[in-house]
């Protein structure tokens, strides 16, 4: 099934009201506040919600639901605004070695044993088409394409190999990095904040069987489409994933539970070849310091349109991302 968000009147519910969305994205229906208030309730109560919401959506895709609406996803806030925990990783080997190459360094094996990951921001998450907010040039925005899991309560040290059965959904996002201010918090030796600003989520999230043969319990390998100012950037396929969903679960869970609606990220996807194009700047720009001996492609401009999509079966299964870059000013 497919879920998202839409504003609600209640002020109270910050992350807006539960929606059910047909497979074709064109029609939905609104939760009753009975069963579900939001998607945070829903994921705390998932094992009793699940199964009714399962229903609604057979329903809605026989067209057998009186008070169903045309959708118009542009009014769709990001399937959680407020969660309780955001952890993006590094799955795919291939963006770290491109990086070391083109500083003229080698991976470490220890880089094959565990993942990267930091904690991100999980409050006021970002629509689908919310401007890219630069804020200044020089700190020199990036867009990162991604998927991410999005999960029941965790056990605190639940091993990778069950951790998967603790993913309730799946969605897709936009990890809006300022890489020159990573350079400087990376000389911190502690972690990144100021550099990673809020992320922007595609408007559905759906359960793994709407995903089909492209989730193989560990994996989703399937391609993501990302444009820059409508030229194709890139469409790499989450195949390659070096770490699991499993592993980057167990990863984050080691020394704590899991809220019910964490988002674990799968970092920028990547794949070995370069004819797959890229999902980021940097990775792309990283190839041309190996190619060239330079970079050539600029950060993010204002006026830069950003469009991240993913499709099964001709289906854009999350919905777009359609962001333009800009500066903000309040």
């Amino acid at each position: 099934m497919k879920l998202a968000s839409l504003p609600s009147q209640n002020k109270k519910n910050r992350n807006g009201d539960l929606i059910v969305v047909s497979r074709d994205n064109k029609k939905a229906v609104r939760v009753d506040e009975g069963l579900a208030r939001n998607l945070v309730e829903a994921l705390e109560n998932w094992s009793q919600v699940a199964p009714n919401l399962l229903e609604i959506s057979h329903s809605l895709n026989l067209n057998k639901i009186a008070d169903s609406f045309d959708l118009d996803p542009k009014l769709c806030l990001p399937p959680i605004t407020h969660g309780p925990g955001f952890y993006d990783g590094s799955a795919f080997l291939s963006h770290v070695v491109r990086a070391r190459k083109a500083r003229g360094d080698v991976m470490p094996e220890s880089a094959k044993v565990t993942p990267l990951m930091y904690q991100g921001v999980s409050d006021c998450l970002l629509s689908a088409y919310s401007p890219v907010d630069l804020m200044d040039e020089k700190f020199g925005g990036d867009f990162e394409g991604e998927f991410a899991a999005i999960t029941v309560d965790v056990p605190k040290a639940t091993s990778a190999s069950q951790a998967h059965k603790y993913i309730a959904l799946f969605t897709m996002f936009n990890d809006i990095t300022y890489r020159e201010i990573v350079k400087t918090e990376l000389e911190t030796k502690f972690g990144f904040l100021q550099s990673k600003p809020n992320s922007a989520f595609a408007p559905f999230v759906v359960t793994p069987d709407e995903l089909g043969e492209t989730w193989d319990g560990k994996r989703l390998s399937v391609d993501i489409e990302v444009q820059l100012n409508g030229k194709w950037f890139g469409s790499p396929n989450g195949r390659e994933m070096h770490f699991t969903f499993g592993d980057l679960i167990a990863h984050a869970c080691r020394t704590r539970p899991l809220g019910a609606g964490t988002i674990v990220g799968t970092g920028t996807i990547s794949n070995e070849s370069k004819e797959k194009g890229f999902a980021c700047l940097t990775e792309k720009r990283f190839q041309e310091m190996i190619e060239m001996g330079k970079m050539v492609t600029p950060w993010l401009k204002p006026g830069d349109r950003v469009h991240i999509d993913c499709k099964v079966n001709g289906i854009s299964v999350f919905g777009e991302i359609d962001q333009t870059a800009s500066i903000v000013t309040v």
